[in-house]
């Protein structure tokens, strides 16, 4: 199931958490690919271009949220080899954490 939702600034939302990580019919060219692990996100900072996606994979063991600390996003929680995508339509830095984990956390570079 994916749902298309816009949330304010411009940052759309693909809801992925229920889609698995092998299922490729949903990689949109320019998708930047970032790993929930275990105690960290990998890379932790990530720059991409204005209108493309970030696709958070669980790698870990234990279960994740992508939770944007300005409260433009958040995922449910993430099970291994699950993934969650936020497409971003404006340009600005997105912090954003593990509600699960603390100090588990992110930042987006959307570049104009």
């Amino acid at each position: 199931m994916r749902a298309f939702l816009t949330a304010g600034l411009g940052v759309a939302i693909l809801a992925g958490a229920a889609c698995k990580k092998d299922d490729l019919t949903g990689i949109r060219p320019g998708t930047l690919f970032v790993a929930a692990r275990d105690s960290f996100f990998t890379p932790d900072t990530i720059s991409i271009a204005v209108g493309f996606p970030v696709r958070w994979t669980n790698e870990g063991n234990v279960y994740h949220t992508v939770v944007s600390d300005s409260a433009l996003w958040a995922s449910n929680l993430i099970a291994p080899n699950f993934w969650f995508e936020v497409k971003f339509d404006s340009a600005g830095t997105f912090p954003y954490h593990c509600s699960q984990h603390s100090g588990m956390t992110g930042t987006v570079v959307v570049t104009p």
